[in-house]
C-alpha cells in the first residue's frame, strides 16, 4: 500500500490551469466586446472577486502567472493603503497646524520711544511669534500644554 501524502497547498494541475485560463479569458474578452468595458478592468474585478472569496482559489493562481495583471493587483493595493491611510494624515496634519499656529504677543510699552500722547496711544507694540521656539521668544499659552 502506497500513499501520497503532499505537505503545504497543492498546485493545481498544468492541464486544470489551461483550460481555466482560456475559458475566463475567452469570457472576459467576449464580456469586454460585448459592454465595451476594458479587459484590464474586467480582470481586475474578477481578481477582487476572487480574493474575497476563494483566495486560495485556481483562478488566483492563473492571475498570479502574468506579471501584468500581478502589477495591476500591487498597484491597486498600493492605492488602497494610501487611500486608508490620508483620513488619518489628515486629522494629524490638522492638529499640528492648530497648535503651531503663529500668534501676537503684545509687548510692554516702552515710553521712552513715544515723545507724544498721540504716539503713547498706539502702544503696546505687538509681534508675531512661533510656538515652534516655545519658551524662547513665544510663552507657552495654557490651551497648548
Amino acid at each position: 500500500m502506497q500513499f501520497n501524502f503532499h505537505f503545504g497547498k497543492k498546485k493545481p494541475d498544468k492541464k486544470q490551469l489551461i483550460i481555466v485560463g482560456v475559458v475566463v479569458s475567452t469570457i472576459i474578452a467576449t464580456l469586454s466586446q460585448c459592454t465595451g468595458v476594458s479587459e484590464n478592468g474586467l480582470w481586475d474585478l474578477l481578481d477582487e472577486i476572487q480574493r474575497k472569496y476563494m483566495p486560495q482559489g485556481i483562478l488566483n493562481e492563473i492571475i498570479l502567472q502574468d506579471p501584468d495583471k500581478v502589477n495591476r493587483r500591487v498597484g491597486r493595493d498600493v492605492d488602497k493603503a494610501i487611500r486608508d491611510v490620508t483620513k488619518e494624515y489628515d486629522r494629524i496634519i490638522d492638529e499640528s497646524d492648530k497648535k503651531y499656529q503663529p500668534r501676537y504677543i503684545e509687548e510692554k510699552n516702552d515710553e521712552t520711544l513715544c515723545y507724544t500722547e498721540d504716539c503713547k496711544k498706539l502702544a503696546p507694540p505687538m509681534r508675531m511669534c512661533s510656538p515652534v521656539f516655545d519658551e524662547i521668544d513665544c510663552p507657552l499659552r495654557s490651551e497648548d500644554k
